[in-house]
């Protein structure tokens, strides 16, 4: 069976990606040209002399809006987990923990969790974005 391959593959980064057109070079061999960086915002930055195509830009934009709504789902499901983390670390340090690891790791949970709280304070009262 053989793989349909794509016209663009994007290589992800934290504030958003980097495009590339797959070309067939020599030998079978794929080659990847940067055409564009993809910016977190949507913005699509041309790479070069290479312009993306419109049917490039068109798959890059869907690109984006899926990986958006990848992102949400993905930051809703770590909340969740670092709950789960946190009453696992209450639950260690309540039924576990010796003194010694506890006076190791009272001080950065600490001011971990107070930097946690003060922000979620100012974002909630709507001082910080």
């Amino acid at each position: 069976m053989m793989l349909e391959r794509p016209t663009l593959y994007f290589r992800r980064k934290d504030n958003g990606a980097a495009v590339y057109r797959i070309g067939e070079g020599s030998h079978a061999r794929l080659d990847l040209v940067q055409i564009a960086v993809l910016k977190q915002n949507g913005e699509v930055k041309p790479q070069g002399k290479l312009l993306p195509s419109e049917s490039e830009l068109a798959e890059i934009e869907a690109w984006h809006q899926e990986r958006k709504s990848e992102q949400k789902t993905r930051d809703a499901t770590r909340v969740d987990q670092f709950i789960g983390e946190m009453n696992s670390m209450a639950q260690w340090i309540q039924a576990n923990a010796n003194d010694k690891q506890i006076s190791q790791s009272a001080q950065p949970l600490l001011m971990a969790m107070h930097d946690l709280r003060t922000t979620l304070v100012r974002r909630m009262s709507g001082r910080g974005k």
